[in-house]
């Protein structure tokens, strides 16, 4: 929705229908509720003859259609919409002017109708818009970043237009969204300085008069700057960063431009100044697109939204505006603050934008509705600037002497102070950590934004090249010496520290040799050890068998033993019978039966003889592998030995080593701590006096650039 004008009113008449009690149970209606508490309460200024700010509230389609500023009405949220907060007494200016609030009863009718959808009739059907969601993480990249490198002024001239006893006040001040680069306004020109060596790094004259407000294009290739002579003119110019060029000018105002800003896509310039009129040119041919006599005061503060879309302006009498930034149509009016709106930013999402003003509040606003989102009271006696870093949070400064770096919940997170003057100015660094105030009486300080300490202030009022490189010489000269001596007290310090590393890394690579030589024995061992295992069980193998042909031929040895017994027997007793037969013929035939058996016996010596020889055999068979089994066992038993005495002698040499790696670690660490304690502080004398020496060098390119006599050249180069 777009809400009601400032000015709008709203009459009160007295008495409504009581009809309207019974409304709670029923299908509430523009016909048969709302109307005739607008009939009761509204009408009389808001009717087709009179409708006082657009509005005519006598039917449904002109009520829908809004007033002058567009629509009052959300269908489904009482609470976006501005007719609603007005009545209700959440906003200003209250309805009905100058009385108390219309009864609670009827205010409930109006809620619970617009909640419902806002129907016309009983047989309206309504369709009841999903209000989006808000999204507060932001990607910092997201807009605005360059392709490039961020652009810092090469070769820019940093002589001063003017030079100054004292600095004027910091009443504009911007910092680079992407580079260490702030621009600071004074009279007839604005400098830039390198936030991070804190040098001058150009200035750009202005010869408009006063700069009164500066603002880098979204990708900081650019600086807008606005000003000029009270009451008699004024100007935007528009800076290409990296070569100081002018590229471009924008309006021709008969009084100061107080506000001013250049569209993220560089085609716009919007700006405003005590004729109360918004103006918005074209940069290519300074030609004027619209422009805008809504305001009722000075214009004082104007911020295009990152996407391009929107733009919103503030004046002196606390109004704020948001507009179609192409078009100029009316998008929504933000009322709230009561005094001059000094500053605005927005989240760089373009969903929130963020309004400061002298009656000392910082509110955010949400652009899906147009309401309110957060309030606070920043800074006693009036807030002067308010800007979004990157990540969502808030800087702002005021005329209590501080600024301020809050959530986006208006939670206090970091003051920065010690001022004897009002702080005007407050922007935060590209880095979302150096903060950068600028006073009242001409101070531009930074500030560390994690622990609020300062970094150093920035001259607003800096002296000639000549005298600034008067003044850096002896300076330079004197950081060289200082960093030379620092490098003479770290040289000893550094031989120690390599002279230990060296002497770790030889102790640690005596250690992993004689932690592989260990490893190497070890499996040696184990391999030694699986030889062992199957020499063992071949040579019992080998035992066995040999032990087995031996009994076997123990066993037919006996056998033939017992042969050889039995025939010997029958030998005997064959010969016994037959010498008997001789004398006795009555013993033949027991003679021939002891022959016939002497013969049998002699028949069964044969066999056990052949088994003897046939199990001498095996066993000559089976003595020559247990021979060689026994031998390779010998073998094997000796390598393990070996192997194992040669595994202890490796592990037994790892202790002196470790101890020695131990013993080396130690020392390094000793000299390394030494070196490191030392080290930062002559890191940073050198690195003071290298910045210094850049800064003398630059000093003195720059004077003979403008100097071609050589002998003024040499002068200049002399040290």
């Amino acid at each position: 929705m777009r809400p009601l004008p400032l000015s709008t009113a709203l009459t009160v008449l007295l008495g409504v229908s009581a009809g309207l009690a019974s409304a709670q149970d029923a299908k509430l209606t523009f016909t048969d509720n709302a109307a005739k508490i607008f009939q009761a309460r509204c009408n009389t200024c808001h009717n087709a003859d009179k409708a006082s700010g657009g509005l005519n509230l006598t039917t449904y389609a002109n009520m829908m259609e809004g007033g002058g500023s567009g629509s009052v009405i959300e269908p489904g949220s009482a609470d976006d919409s501005w007719l609603f907060l007005l009545v209700n007494h959440d906003e200003t200016p209250t309805m009905p002017p100058n009385a108390p609030k219309i009864p609670e009863e009827e205010i409930d009718v109006l809620r619970k109708w617009i909640d419902a959808g806002a129907p016309e009739n009983s047989g309206s059907v309504v369709s009841v818009k999903k209000k989006p969601k808000m999204e507060f993480q932001l990607d910092p990249s997201a807009l605005g970043k360059p392709t490039g490198e961020p652009a810092m002024p090469q070769g820019v001239p940093t002589e001063p237009v003017l030079v100054n006893d004292r600095p004027g006040a910091i009443v504009a001040l911007a910092a680079s969204p992407w580079a260490p680069l702030v621009a600071i306004g004074q009279h007839k020109q604005v400098l830039l300085y390198d936030t991070e060596n804190k040098s001058l790094a150009a200035v750009l004259p202005f010869d408009e008069g006063d700069v009164h407000v500066l603002r880098f294009s979204r990708d900081g290739d650019l600086l807008l700057a606005g000003g000029g002579r009270g009451g008699q003119s004024g100007r935007v110019v528009v800076w290409d960063v990296k070569t100081g060029e002018r590229l471009s000018e924008a309006g021709q105002e008969y009084d100061l431009v107080l506000a001013a800003d250049i569209s993220p896509d560089r085609s716009l310039i919007a700006l405003g100044g005590p004729s109360k009129i918004l103006r918005v040119y074209r940069t290519d041919d300074d030609s004027l697109v619209y422009e805008s006599r809504k305001h009722t005061e000075w214009v004082t503060s104007v911020a295009f939204s990152p996407d391009g879309v929107l733009l919103a302006s503030g004046d002196r009498n606390g109004g704020t505006l948001v507009w179609e930034a192409r078009t100029g149509r009316e998008f929504y009016i933000l009322p709230g603050h009561g005094d001059m709106v000094t500053s605005m930013d927005w989240r760089l999402d373009s969903n929130v934008l963020v309004s400061a003003s002298q009656d000392a509040s910082v509110k955010t606003w949400d652009m899906f509705t147009g309401n309110q989102l957060k309030s606070w009271n920043a800074h006693g006696g009036g807030t002067t600037s308010v800007r979004f870093a990157k990540d969502g949070r808030v800087v702002t400064s005021g005329r209590d002497r501080v600024a301020k770096l809050w959530d986006q919940d208006g939670k206090e997170l970091k003051a920065f102070g010690g001022f004897s003057d009002l702080t005007l100015q407050a922007a935060i660094g590209h880095d979302e950590k150096t903060i950068i105030t600028g006073t009242f009486d001409g101070i531009v300080r930074l500030f560390n934004g994690d622990d609020a300490s300062p970094l150093g202030d920035l001259r607003a009022n800096p002296l000639t090249v000549a005298s600034r490189l008067e003044a850096i010489r002896p300076e330079a000269e004197a950081a060289r010496a200082a960093a030379d001596a620092g490098l003479a007290e770290l040289e000893p310090l550094r031989q120690a520290a390599t002279a230990t590393a060296q002497t770790l890394a030889a102790a640690e690579q005596q250690l992993q040799t004689a932690e592989a030589t260990a490893t190497q024995t070890t499996q040696a061992v184990a391999a030694a050890e699986a030889a062992t295992t199957e020499t063992n069980a071949t040579h019992q193998a080998a035992l066995a068998a040999f032990q087995k042909a031996a009994e076997a031929d123990a066993q037919a040895i006996n056998a033939l033993s017992n042969a050889s017994q039995a025939l010997a027997a029958a030998a005997d007793t064959t010969r016994s019978l037959v010498e008997k037969a001789a004398g006795d013929p009555a013993t033949v035939s027991e003679a021939e039966a002891a022959l016939a058996q002497r013969t049998k016996t002699t028949e069964a010596v044969v066999p056990a003889l052949a088994a003897v020889i046939a199990s001498a055999d095996a066993v000559t068979a089976a003595r020559a592998p247990l021979a060689d089994a026994i031998a390779r066992k010998r073998t094997v038993d000796t390598a393990l030995a070996d192997a194992r005495a040669a595994a202890k002698a490796a592990t037994d040499a790892l202790g002196p080593l470790k101890a020695a790696v131990e013993q080396a670690q130690q020392a390094r660490a000793t000299a390394d701590a030494a070196l490191a304690e030392k080290a930062p502080a002559v890191e940073a004398l050198v690195a003071n006096a290298t910045r210094l020496e850049a800064q003398r060098d630059a000093l003195i390119a720059e004077l003979n650039a403008r100097q071609p006599d050589p002998t003024a050249a040499a002068s200049v180069n002399e040290e």
